[in-house]
């Protein structure tokens, strides 16, 4: 028998109407009934009986269908396991990253490993927001990530970065003066949105403005240095403040700054050699102590 063959009697048992099963395997009709009929005569038993119902598998055809689901797993398992030992043998790692951690860290990091890790390591990045990268972690759609903000979940994590949040506006001025100002909003993980939030709510009585709606964070310097508002965000450590402007540091009511941790979160498993080889040198010459916060080279 073909390996087709186990996959029609294991579609026909999980969906016994013989149009359906053939429009599942991409085949006609008269094709999988003149197929099924082939296999039956070459077994030497009734597979299944036709009712008004749709087919009714006899005992014999039930066996073999507990039989091909077994045989139809065990050809995808083969398949993926020679995916993944392909994969490990072009030592291939799959990294996400957030926005502004790819813009501003994220290719220092690929230069340091080059130096001293594996020069055979050929790497792939993802950009995304930092809850989706973090799904893709949880899901095995990227080897690791470099995610923004604490997330919970069966993940190893180490600490990359710590940066404190700023208002950042073209001269100085008073934070009491933000709620009858512009402000110009971007697009940042839920996370950020949450702790700027967080901040606004014990300064004020009143709702953080809506204020113009930015693409990314890139847009905001640029918006800001014209006069058309200003922004609450978070200033990675190596910004360059070309357009001279204004950033001061936001702390909370007790006096401590407000921060973004940034984490490289991946799977509690077992992973190939090379993906351990960077894990590592991440852990050991990127990875900063928890409450060491990066302050912007501007200031």
């Amino acid at each position: 028998m073909r390996d087709s063959d186990w996959e029609i009697i294991n579609e026909l048992f999980r969906n016994p109407n013989v149009s359906r099963a053939a429009a599942a395997l991409f085949m006609t009709q008269p094709t999988l009934t003149k197929r099924l009929q082939h296999i039956e005569r070459e077994l030497g038993v009734r597979i299944a009986e036709r009712t008004p119902k749709g087919l009714t598998f006899t005992p014999e055809g039930t066996y073999l269908a507990q039989r091909a689901a077994e045989h139809v797993e065990f050809v995808n398992q083969t398949f993926r396991g020679l995916e993944d030992l392909q994969r490990a043998s072009r030592k291939a790692i799959t990294i996400g990253s957030s926005y502004t951690f790819n813009k501003y860290n994220l290719w220092e990091v690929l230069e340091g490993y080059a130096e001293v890790g594996d020069p055979e390591v050929r790497f792939t990045v993802v950009n995304e927001q930092s809850d989706v990268l973090f799904r893709m972690v949880l899901d095995g759609n990227v080897d690791l990530a470099f995610v923004r903000g604490d997330h919970e979940g069966p993940v190893e994590s180490i600490l990359v970065d710590c940066t404190q949040a700023y208002l950042v506006y073209r001269e100085p001025v008073a934070t009491d003066e933000l709620p009858l100002l512009p402000r110009i909003d971007f697009r940042t993980n839920q996370e950020s949105t949450e702790l700027l939030n967080s901040w606004w709510a014990e300064r004020f009585t009143c709702d953080m403005p809506q204020g113009m709606s930015v693409g990314y964070i890139d847009f905001v310097w640029e918006l800001v240095s014209q006069g058309k508002g200003y922004a609450l965000c978070f200033v990675p450590a190596n910004f360059e403040n070309e357009r001279g402007l204004y950033l001061h540091p936001l702390t909370r009511a007790d006096g401590s700054p407000v921060v973004r941790r940034t984490w490289c979160v991946y799977p509690k498993a077992v992973l190939p050699p090379h993906t351990e080889s960077f894990i590592r040198y991440v852990r050991d010459d990127v990875a900063i102590s928890d409450g060491e916060v990066l302050r912007p080279r501007c200031l």
